[in-house]
């Protein structure tokens, strides 16, 4: 689905970046898709086009020979559709047989109210990471756990041995934020394997736990996810809302992540919704959205709002589980 969009006019340049990924104008926040795909980097974003601010997401697209210098792309996903009738959020991207496939969330409101949503995961494909047609079979997951609440977002998927595997950010019925943990043969058909982590209190870990993001590095299973509600405790977790990790092990018998305490990845504000990928030499890059929900946003004055932040590589110092 394509439309007409009337784009917000950029009415000055003083805030404008020089190397960070923006939106040609418009409001931008969460980073999604960041893969490597037929000699480019590709970064995807949420957008949208028609206004400084938030409203019905769209996929915004760039892409880079060396992270450096960036190309933006036409819009790779329009919402609308019945997979998608109130937006296209967050989601992420993987090469299969060849092809780009992403995998994000539609977003569903009942009489047009947004305290009123349902959300399921969706599929698009590309054969040259530009043009994306949506999966006639949407949604892939439709509806989230018995025990979870509305809240069903923002799937990172990521293939180990034969098999696809997927975490989305979630809650419980109990209001603690949550990982869920999926996995496929195909890309299509999901099996259910259950919750890797739960928050331990709202105060401590957060309401719901956003933009999940889980890998293997240095013989450690680390837990990137954005939890909301966390509590200030001195100069920590002094942001509107958190980016951090859990650090430990995943015992796959008892389908259960072993994890110590949660940390904060970036002490700085306007950090939030990261995603990772791992690129030809080997090395894992992250980008997030440099911008934050509540936060004072001067440049939407000029007609845009929001960056991404620069790339930048993940390593493991130290452990302490």
């Amino acid at each position: 689905m394509t439309k007409k969009l009337n784009y917000p006019e950029i009415t000055n340049d003083r805030y404008r970046l020089n190397y960070h990924i923006m939106a040609p104008s418009g409001w931008i926040n969460d980073p999604n898709g960041f893969v490597f795909f037929k000699g480019y980097y590709h970064i995807f974003y949420q957008y949208h086009p028609e206004s400084v601010k938030w409203g019905p997401m769209h996929w915004g697209h760039a892409r880079s020979r060396d992270l450096v210098h960036w190309e933006q792309l036409p819009i790779a996903l329009f919402p609308g559709d019945a997979e998608d009738p109130d937006g296209c959020f967050s989601g992420s991207a993987i090469e299969k047989d060849g092809r780009l496939y992403l995998m994000y969330t539609g977003q569903h409101l009942k009489d047009n109210d947004p305290e009123q949503y349902w959300e399921t995961q969706n599929l698009a494909v590309s054969d040259d990471g530009i043009h994306f047609e949506k999966y006639a079979g949407n949604p892939v997951i439709a509806t989230p756990p018995e025990d979870n609440a509305r809240d069903f977002r923002d799937p990172k998927v990521w293939f180990d041995g034969q098999t696809y595997f997927v975490v989305i950010g979630s809650k419980d019925q109990a209001g603690l934020g949550r990982v869920l943990l999926y996995q496929s043969k195909d890309l299509i058909d999901w099996d259910y394997i259950g919750p890797i982590a739960t928050a331990k209190s709202v105060d401590e870990e957060g309401y719901v736990w956003e933009c999940p993001d889980f890998f293997n590095m240095a013989d450690q299973d680390v837990l990137i996810m954005s939890p909301q509600g966390i509590k200030a405790n001195g100069l920590k977790y002094r942001n509107f809302h958190q980016t951090g990790y859990l650090t430990g092990h995943y015992d796959e018998a008892n389908q259960k992540f072993e994890h110590g305490a949660f940390r904060e990845l970036d002490h700085g504000h306007d950090f939030y919704a990261t995603q990772t990928t791992v690129v030809p030499d080997g090395r894992r890059i992250l980008f997030g959205w440099l911008a934050m929900w509540e936060s004072i946003m001067p440049e939407q004055a000029d007609g845009w709002a929001g960056a991404l932040t620069f790339p930048r590589e993940i390593t493991v110092k130290e452990i302490k589980c």
